[in-house]
């Protein structure tokens, strides 16, 4: 049975992590969800009732195991943010996405392009309205990997909601299949799907 752990992450990341899993499963069909936030949690059962999933729950040590089953093959309501609790701070996304496509910022030097790029990534957290998404392509998967100096500033945005999307195709040809840390590999249709529906792409 599918296990999604969203533990240590908070609203809407959760929810995300469930809406896909939902369009991902077929009707009848039963995965389990894993939170350690409360508000999460009664965000996650909402967002999953009205969807017509059929919900058991249980708690120990303030984790809390969803074990969901899905009933209809379409989900009825798609917008997870009008689950979470608008005072969570970085709740407020703007409709725009981030596009990576090298682990450097600028040209020059090399040194000096990784830390501005490293100093980029950890600014995106302090905005005022988060990125919907960031987009990794060409050298720019390099940044998540496990050995990253950028991936926990990576995953931090991804537990404050920010999609994270790597280029399936470079993360392939750079061999990094087995060491990503973060983010979701995908699709180039997907990519474009992305960058053409934000009313703004920044490119680093």
């Amino acid at each position: 049975m599918r296990t999604i752990d969203t533990k240590g992450q908070l609203c809407p990341a959760p929810l995300i992590a469930a809406k896909k899993a939902l369009k991902e499963t077929v009707a009848g069909e039963t995965f389990i969800v894993i939170t350690d936030n409360k508000t999460s949690f009664d965000n996650l059962c909402r967002f999953l009732k009205d969807n017509k999933a059929d919900i058991k729950s249980s708690e120990s040590g303030g984790v809390w195991t969803l074990t969901v089953t899905k009933s209809v093959n379409d989900l009825v309501q798609t917008n997870v943010e009008e689950y979470c609790d608008p005072s969570i701070s970085h709740f407020q996304k703007g409709n725009f996405i981030v596009v990576v496509s090298s682990d450097k910022m600028g040209e020059g030097d090399d040194e000096l392009g990784h830390l501005l790029m490293i100093n980029f990534i950890k600014a995106l957290k302090d905005l005022d309205k988060l990125p919907r998404k960031i987009v990794f392509y060409n050298n720019g998967v390099k940044l998540v990997t496990k050995s990253s100096p950028a991936i926990e500033h990576l995953r931090d945005l991804e537990k404050m909601g920010v999609e994270l999307m790597l280029c399936a195709t470079c993360v392939n040809f750079y061999c990094l299949d087995t060491v990503i840390g973060a983010g979701i590999v995908s699709n180039m249709f997907s990519i474009v799907d992305a960058m053409a529906s934000s009313d703004k792409v920044l490119r680093p």
